[in-house]
């Protein structure tokens, strides 16, 4: 639940921050259940806000006020001892405040998701730091005469006054590929601050500056050792997590593996535990099992959902569980997540509120970064070609890897294809020229989109440590492939667990009789779904009609079904984006700075708009007649021959 805003404004600032302020909590209050505590400082130009549970299990504070500085914290900086030494959580903020603004490049040490938010008073300075992948989460919202910068796009716009409008650019991304691309995000006008950057807000002389590291240099190592120097550092971030939170964190083990070198540094650190592993996946507990009976000390370990060892009756395939109504399911999901969630959790139930999750998770997100997540199979084979063909390859298969072969348009597929290859070129002009490519694609682009990482304090992810990641870009691309680094951090943290074969599911047996596929067409509310569906921003109108007839006959496929979630995800935030306007007067609204657009091409003579299509098109643009035309009934009546008419005089 935690809600950073921060902010410079070039006239009338307290008046707006107190407006701002309030839109906030008038918005949230309800998503954060009336558990947030709110702290903050509204200077004559700058300001920094920060709303979080009143009493929080984390020792490290999200609000610090050391009199001379303010500082605000969204998740903990494990390993902050690597920084600034061994001092107690609740002095060390400000400590850690002062260190990396004397040296910048030293926050990127600390261990993602962490975004720090540093206020000095007296000077009218505002710095904010992003962790080294970005995985913390900072949005940022450029107005005519400011800036706001939250973690939570919806609470910039609305600290800002700015009404809340799908962006063009950043749907256009997920349409084709399911996620947000580059800076994109699914609001207009907001960016994505990417990782490892550091930004001053100068206040008194109304001046910005950026800087952002390279993340070539950040990923790169002269390090002669480079798997001891990441075995010392997962450590350290064992021994914060044990001097952060309180009692026992307990730690997942599965037969994988990422979990077992997480579990490694934090036996090795002498961190006091429990370690936990799931009976989901047949023969996995087995080798989890043989883990903790391997090691030469006690350990308490639980298994969750253990199956019953009685044999048990075999029971026919039951049918399909309907689903609920899914219109209202995703409109919840973007309420929570502000549109960043991926449309997978489409059938799942979203939380509540903002404020039902306050537990530790310790999880092994990062660790794909030293298996290859996005190799092709003959990667290798690839990866001797010539660089420039080896470049467009590599392309080509990231293209069809995550592009869905029908749905999204082909101005959609164009703005992944663009992406994909300016984030390859980035990783050749940074050095990297085999295969780790595809890595500093995975890193760069999908990794610090992961929903749950950065979503809510308390998610502990050490293989996201600068460390880990540098070991992994020192892999060759036959080493990454063969687990080379995973299974000597195991060998030096835990040497009775270095033979042990990481744990790979079996091909499952051939079913009795096929699984139906969970049909988007059967939901209850499918008439109200296809109208949502008839014409979605990003997608191919008419591809989209024959996958919704394809899920209406049961004749739907896997692919088919996550294009229509991911084209109902886009058309339900249309009713999302109208809550959040709900809670911003029309006349507080003020314009976000763009830039000028590109000119047009010229109209041919002789194609000069009749009075009676100009007057119609200014109808058209009227924001109550973009409302109407979100509704159902107005789609059914475009389809109609008077409906036909009325778009031919709007283009």
């Amino acid at each position: 639940m935690e809600t950073l805003v921060a902010y410079t404004f070039h006239s009338d600032s307290p008046a707006r921050a107190a407006a701002g302020t309030a839109r906030v909590e008038a918005y949230y209050e309800r998503l954060w259940d009336q558990k947030a505590k709110h702290k903050g400082y509204d200077g004559s130009a700058v300001g920094l806000h920060v709303w979080d549970r009143g009493e929080s299990s984390c020792f490290w504070p999200s609000w610090h006020d050391a009199g001379e500085l303010r500082v605000a914290s969204l998740h903990a900086p494990l390993g902050y001892q690597r920084v600034i030494g061994d001092v107690p959580p609740y002095d060390a903020p400000a400590r850690l405040a002062h260190a990396v603004r004397r040296t910048p490049a030293s926050f990127l040490e600390l261990a993602p998701p962490f975004t720090m938010a540093v206020l000095e008073p007296e000077s009218e300075r505002l710095e904010l730091f992003t962790d080294s992948i970005g995985v913390g989460r900072l949005f940022q919202l450029r107005l005519t005469d400011g800036w706001v910068w939250s973690n939570r796009p919806v609470a910039a716009l609305l600290f800002g006054g700015v009404a809340a409008a799908a962006a063009p650019r950043g749907w256009s991304f997920a349409a084709a590929c399911g996620w947000f691309m580059d800076d994109s995000t699914p609001y207009d006008g907001v960016l994505a601050v990417p990782g490892a950057t550091h930004i001053v807000a100068d206040g008194i002389r109304r001046r910005q500056t950026v800087t952002r590291i390279d993340t070539t240099s950040v990923w790169s190592t002269d390090s002669p050792d480079t798997v001891e120097e990441t075995a010392e550092a997962l450590q350290d971030v064992a021994r914060s997590v044990a001097r952060l939170w309180p009692g026992r964190p307990t730690v997942d083990l599965s037969g994988g593996r990422d979990s077992r070198v997480v579990a490694a540094a934090f036996l090795r650190a002498g961190v006091d535990l429990k370690l936990n592993s799931y009976d989901a996946v047949p023969g996995e507990l087995d080798v989890a099992e043989s883990l903790v009976q391997a090691l030469p000390f006690q350990v308490e370990h639980t298994t969750t959902g253990r199956k019953p060892t009685s044999p048990q009756p075999i029971k026919p395939n039951p049918q399909p569980v309907k689903p609920p109504p899914l219109v209202d399911r995703a409109l919840r999901w973007h309420r929570y997540a502000e549109g960043l969630r991926p449309a997978s959790y489409l059938f799942h139930t979203p939380p509540a509120t903002l404020a039902n999750v306050a537990h530790l998770a310790i999880g092994g997100a990062g660790g794909e970064v030293a298996h290859g997540h996005f190799y092709p199979a003959d990667v290798l084979q690839l990866d001797a070609l010539p660089l420039n063909d080896k470049v467009h390859a590599f392309g080509n298969r990231l293209q069809a890897r995550l592009t869905p072969t029908a749905g999204p348009n082909p101005l959609a597929r164009a703005a992944v294809a663009d992406q994909i290859a300016r984030v390859l070129r980035d990783a050749v002009h940074g050095g990297i020229a085999n295969a780790t490519m595809l890595d500093y694609f995975y890193v760069v682009e999908r990794l610090r989109r992961w929903g749950t990482t950065g979503e809510r304090s308390g998610v502990v992810s050490p293989l996201l440590i600068p460390a880990f990641v540098r070991a992994a870009f020192a892999l060759t691309p036959a080493q990454r492939v063969d687990n080379a680094l995973h299974r000597e951090l195991v060998r030096r943290l835990i040497p009775e667990w270095g033979d042990v074969p990481f744990f790979k599911p079996s091909r499952p047996a051939p079913r009795r009789a096929p699984v139906r596929i969970r049909c988007l067409a059967d939901a209850p509310d499918r008439d109200l779904i296809q109208g949502l569906l008839d014409d979605v921003d990003g997608f191919d109108r008419e591809a989209i009609t024959t996958l919704w007839a394809a899920s209406a006959a049961g004749a739907s496929s896997a692919a088919a079904e996550a294009t229509l979630n991911q084209a109902l995800w886009r058309a339900t935030f249309n009713q999302h984006l109208d809550e959040v306007n709900s809670h911003l007067p029309r006349s507080t609204q003020v314009k976000v700075s763009k830039p000028l657009p590109a000119p047009s091409a010229p109209k041919p003579a002789g194609v000069r708009p009749s009075a009676r299509q100009s007057a119609v098109r200014r109808m058209a643009r009227h924001p109550a007649v973009r409302r109407l035309a979100r509704h159902r009934f107005w789609k059914a009546f475009r389809r109609t021959s008077l409906g036909q008419s009325w778009r031919s005089l709007t283009k």
